[in-house]
């Protein structure tokens, strides 16, 4: 094995009284208790010449101003680079509304500061324990997760089951060793929404019960990074129609498959040269498509029965025109962590339909590369190319609650996974 130094903390961030949640348009209240606590985590990652830091967390993902703040804390803090500091979700919909969207409820500041604080802290205690170490990786798979982009056969989509649409079925492990070859912690990433429960009961859906078994299997820290997730779906009831939701008992099970299915894995590791690791990251724009006119928007902030839409004309859009013109981009960021020369991984800002993960992938082959969504700011669904034949919620109907004034064009996978390449490709030859 190939020595690295390497730093791993955990904190719990579980809110101590009933907050409003995120994640669903439907909610009336606030919590009204936990099923399971939710977590924050950090590895840190120091080689020969650059360092970097991920943190993962319970919660649904970053504004992208919220992001933008916490690295540069993070990074007053612990003395890296922005650009060395991965922010990460598991994008659980069951954890606090604390950075701006179009949702029921009122964001909770006092928890946003919160959350903040901890990651600041968990972030220096991850540096702080650095041991030498090393680092593996396992790339199994997963049946868990169908894609939720079902065609109606009349050119439109229904959310439904859609078995023969994509997903992509990785199921990648980093295992963090110290020299005397003991479990320091690891970090799994796969693509699929984090939605088996709804209701008013906070926890981590099955990427919390999944870390909870690897924990104890392994006997230290396990986290858990959400891939390009953005049209695939927990489905608990093959061969029926809709989505129904598992019990609690339910969901762990089908958790602990998974976590089964990573210790497999495990067994075909390969050593990482971490040593030469490097970490960048790069902000590009994806345009929005025509623009919102002033008069249909003072006429749907005056006359739509729907809330949301109705928040989103009289909340963001109407006090923007007021200032002067719309945006006609969205600044993305996206980062690289190089760990050798066979083996990255991308981080992308939003919610990444998996056929653009599929892309960086192979557009990146013969190396091995990892693409993680919800990452540092969450600034809504990025459609692949072919869907927006059919439109539906993740091309048309859903950028509103993102406060963004438009949807993203067409060309959002092509600039996507242009940038990831030509980052990848800026790295992979310093």
């Amino acid at each position: 094995m190939i020595e690295v130094g390497i730093g791993i903390a955990q904190t719990d961030i579980t809110p101590a009284e009933s907050v409003w949640l995120n994640g669903y348009g439907n909610r009336e209240q606030k919590s009204e208790g936990v099923y399971q606590a939710l977590r924050a985590g950090a590895i840190y990652l120091r080689g020969e010449a650059d360092e970097a830091m991920i943190l993962t967390a319970d919660h649904i993902g970053y504004g992208p101003s919220y992001a933008s703040e916490a690295k540069l804390n993070i990074s007053q803090a612990t003395g890296l680079l922005p650009r060395q500091i991965i922010l990460t979700a598991t994008h659980t919909h069951c954890a606090p509304f604390f950075s701006p969207w179009i949702m029921p409820g009122e964001i909770e500041v006092g928890y946003a500061a919160f959350l903040h604080r901890r990651l600041v802290e968990v972030a220096v205690a991850a540096k702080g324990r650095c041991v030498r170490g090393d680092v593996s990786f396992s790339r199994g798979t997963s049946t868990f997760g169908v894609n939720r982009r079902l065609p109606d056969g009349q050119g439109g989509i229904l959310f439904a089951p859609c078995p023969d649409g994509p997903v992509d079925r990785d199921l990648d492990t980093l295992w963090f060793h110290d020299r005397q070859g003991q479990p320091l912690g690891s970090l799994t990433v796969y693509g699929c929404h984090p939605t088996s429960l709804g209701g008013y009961m906070i926890g981590g859906d099955y990427p919390g019960f999944l870390c909870r078994q690897l924990e104890s299997e392994k006997g230290a820290p396990a986290f858990f990074a959400t891939g390009c997730a953005g049209d695939i779906r927990p489905w608990f009831n093959p061969g029926e129609s809709g989505f129904a939701r598992p019990t609690l008992d339910e969901l762990e099970a089908a958790s602990n498959v998974m976590a089964s299915e990573v210790l497999q894995s495990q067994s075909q590791a390969r050593p990482v040269d971490s040593a030469a690791l490097r970490a960048d990251t790069a902000f590009h724009l994806l345009p929005y498509t025509e623009l919102p006119k002033r008069e249909a928007v003072e006429q749907e902030a005056e006359e739509t029965t729907d809330r949301r839409r109705r928040d989103w004309a009289r909340q963001v859009i109407l006090p923007l025109l007021d200032s002067g013109d719309l945006p006609c981009a969205c600044p993305q960021e996206i980062q690289v962590l190089q760990l050798d020369g066979d083996l990255r991984l991308v981080f992308m800002g939003g919610e990444i339909l998996t056929e653009i993960g599929l892309h960086i992938k192979t557009s990146l082959e013969p190396a091995t590369t990892v693409t993680v969504g919800y990452a540092n700011g969450l600034i809504g669904y990025v459609p692949g190319k072919k869907t927006y034949a059919l439109g539906g919620y993740e091309v048309a109907s859903s950028y509103h609650l993102f406060l963004r004034p438009a949807p993203f064009t067409e060309e959002a996978e092509d600039l996507v996974v242009g940038k990831a390449v030509d980052l990848a490709g800026v790295l992979s030859q310093k």
